[in-house]
C-alpha cells in the first residue's frame, strides 16, 4: 500500500477482523494474495482524474481566466476600414458656367485607421482618408482627390475617468477567476471525501456479509447438531424447527449482505468515474479491510482553528465579497457627470493625382484642429444611483454570507469532533460487548451441550452474539466516516492522503476528454 495512505487509514487485515471480535482467517489466504486488491491510494487518484463532477467542475477555472483575456482584451488596438461609391446626375443644368447639360459625377472614399483605450479611459484615434472626386461639369481639377491624416484623442475627466476604473473589470475578471479556483478545491476536496468513505462503505459490507457467513456457519452447525440429538431423543422437533428457522434467517440477511455489497461498489466506480454503467460490469472490485484504528484525535481548539484558516468555501466567499467591492466602484463611476475632453488635429492635400494628394497632407499643405468639452447628464442620475444602493446592499449581504459560512464550519468542526471522540468511546464499548457476548453464547452453547437449558436459550444467546457483532461493526463504519468528514472539514485529508494543493491546483485546467476511459461515449453525445 501507498506510504501516504498507510499514515492514514490502513491497517493490516489481521487488524480489521481483530476490530470485529473475530480471528482473522487463515482459510484461503493463499487465493486473497492473487486477487487485485484496489487500494485506496488508487481510488482517489482515479476519482481525481476521472469524476464526471468533477471533470464538470475544473471547466469553470479555465473559462474565468478566458474572462480575463476578455477584459484586457477591451485595450486592445482595433483596427477599421471603410470605403464607399457614389453616383449622382442632375435632372438639369443648374448654372450658366456648367459645361455639360446634364452635369454627372462620382465620389470615391476610402479609410482606414486604428483605435486603441488607454488605462486613463483615454481613447486615441489614427486615422486616414482619401476623396476622389470626378464630373463631366466644369472643375479646377478633375479628377479630385482630396488626403487626410488625422490623431483624435477623447479623454474622460470625470466618469471613467483613471485608471481605477477603467481596469476595474480586469480586476474583477480575475477575483472571479480566483473564487472559481477555491470552489474547484472545495470540490476536489469532496471528491476526496467521497471515495474514501464509498471504498471503506464496500470493506464494511464485506464485513458484514463476513459476519452472516459465520452466523450462516454456525447455523448449519447448530441445525445439524439438533438433528443428531433429534434421533437420540435428546430434543424436541420444535427445537430443530427453531434452528432450521434461525438458518433461514441467516440465508435471507445473506441476500441483503450481498445486495449491500454490489450497491457499494457502485458507489464507488461512481465516484472513481472508470467505469461505464450503461454497459455490462463483469469486472469484480476487491479492497482492503476496514482499518483497526482510527487516526488520532487532535485536541478541539486546534481543528476548529485549522478549519477556519483553511476553509476553501470561506475563501471562495471572501472573494466574492471583493467582486461586490469592485461593483460599487464601478457603479459610483457611473454616477458621476459625463465629462470628456475631445481634440483632433489633421493634415490635408488636395491634387489630381491621389499619391500626390498624400503628399501633400505628408507636406501639410493644408490642417485643421479642434478642442473641445462635452457633457452628459441623465436628469437626477436615477439609475446610477439606485446601482449605488444595490452595490452596498451586495456587499453587505455578501459579507453575511461570509460570515455565516465561518459560523456553519466551526460548528461542523465540533459537531464531527465530537462524532468521532464518541465513535471511538462507542468502538470500546461494542468491544466489550462483543466479547461478554462471546462468553456468554459459549457458556449457554456447552450448557445446552449437557442438556442443562433448551436450545431456546442458546439461540437468544447466539442472536445477542450476533446483534453485539453488528453493533462493534456499525460502531467502526460510522466512526471512520466521523473521521474523515473531519479530515475534509479541517482541511487534513489533503496531506494525509499525501497531496498539496501546488500539485492538485493543475486540475484547474480545462481536462482533455480524449484521454478520459469514457471520453469516447461522452465525444458522441456532443456529436
Amino acid at each position: 500500500m501507498s506510504p501516504r495512505v498507510i499514515a492514514s487509514l490502513c491497517f493490516s487485515a489481521l487488524a480489521g477482523s481483530a476490530c470485529l471480535g473475530v480471528d482473522a482467517p487463515t482459510v484461503g489466504v493463499e487465493h486473497e494474495m492473487k486477487v487485485q486488491v484496489l487500494q485506496l491510494d488508487e481510488a482517489i487518484d482515479a476519482a481525481l482524474l476521472n469524476n464526471l463532477g468533477l471533470i464538470t467542475a475544473r471547466y469553470a477555472p479555465a473559462n474565468e481566466q478566458d474572462s480575463v483575456m476578455v477584459e484586457a482584451a477591451q485595450f486592445d488596438i482595433e483596427l477599421f476600414a471603410a470605403t464607399s461609391l457614389a453616383e449622382s446626375q442632375a435632372a438639369a443644368s443648374g448654372s450658366s458656367l456648367d459645361s455639360a447639360t446634364l452635369p454627372e459625377s462620382e465620389t470615391r472614399r476610402a479609410g482606414v485607421g486604428l483605435e486603441k483605450r488607454f488605462s486613463t479611459g483615454a481613447s486615441v484615434t489614427v486615422d486616414s482618408n482619401i476623396r476622389r472626386y470626378s464630373s463631366n461639369n466644369n472643375a479646377v481639377r478633375n479628377p479630385d482627390y482630396s488626403t487626410d491624416v488625422g490623431l483624435s484623442v477623447r479623454q474622460p475627466l470625470l466618469q471613467g475617468a483613471g485608471a481605477t476604473v477603467n481596469l476595474a473589470p480586469i480586476v474583477r475578471a480575475q477575483t472571479v477567476a480566483d473564487r472559481s479556483l477555491y470552489i474547484l478545491r472545495s470540490d476536489v476536496l469532496d471528491v476526496i471525501s467521497e471515495v474514501e468513505i464509498a471504498y471503506w462503505n464496500v470493506a464494511f459490507a464485506r464485513a458484514v456479509r463476513d459476519l452472516i457467513g459465520s452466523s450462516l456457519e454456525l447455523a448449519e452447525s447448530l441445525l445439524e447438531e439438533n438433528r443428531a440429538r433429534e434421533r437420540l431423543g435428546l430434543v424436541t422437533p420444535l427445537e430443530v424447527l427453531q434452528a432450521e428457522t434461525e438458518l433461514v434467517n441467516q440465508q435471507g440477511d445473506m441476500l441483503q449482505a450481498d445486495r449491500l455489497i454490489e450497491d457499494n461498489k457502485d458507489a464507488l466506480r461512481r465516484a472513481m468515474g472508470t467505469v461505464s454503467f450503461l454497459a455490462d460490469l463483469d469486472a469484480d472490485l476487491t479492497v482492503n479491510p476496514l482499518p483497526a484504528k482510527l487516526p488520532k484525535l487532535r485536541p478541539l481548539r486546534e481543528v476548529v482553528h485549522d478549519t477556519l484558516e483553511s476553509d476553501a468555501d470561506a475563501q471562495a466567499q471572501e472573494l466574492a465579497v471583493e467582486v461586490q467591492r469592485i461593483n460599487k466602484i464601478l457603479a459610483q463611476d457611473k454616477a458621476r457627470v459625463r465629462f470628456d475632453l475631445t481634440s483632433r488635429v489633421s493634415y490635408l492635400g488636395r491634387d489630381t493625382d491621389g499619391w500626390q494628394g498624400y503628399q501633400g497632407a505628408y507636406n501639410a499643405d493644408g490642417y485643421n484642429w479642434n478642442v473641445g468639452l462635452e457633457v452628459r447628464l441623465p436628469w437626477g442620475l436615477r439609475e446610477a444611483r439606485a446601482r449605488v444602493r444595490q452595490a452596498d446592499r451586495n456587499i453587505d449581504r455578501e459579507a453575511v454570507e461570509w460570515y455565516d459560512i465561518k459560523q456553519q464550519k466551526a460548528l461542523l468542526a465540533r459537531n464531527s469532533w465530537r462524532a468521532v471522540d464518541t465513535g471511538v468511546k462507542q468502538l470500546e464499548v461494542t468491544q466489550r460487548g462483543v466479547e461478554l457476548n462471546q462468553e456468554a453464547f459459549e457458556q449457554e452453547r456447552a450448557r445446552y451441550g449437557a442438556g442443562l437449558v433448551s436450545y431456546r436459550g442458546v439461540l437468544e444467546a447466539q442472536r445477542d452474539f450476533d446483534q453485539a457483532r453488528r453493533q462493534n461493526l456499525s460502531a467502526v463504519i460510522e466512526s471512520l466516516r466521523a473521521a474523515i468528514r473531519l479530515s475534509r472539514v479541517d482541511g487534513s485529508i489533503l496531506e494525509r492522503n499525501g497531496f498539496t494543493w501546488e500539485t492538485l491546483d493543475a486540475l484547474a485546467e480545462s481536462p482533455n476528454l480524449t484521454e478520459h476511459p469514457l471520453g469516447e461515449e461522452i465525444l458522441e453525445t456532443r456529436n
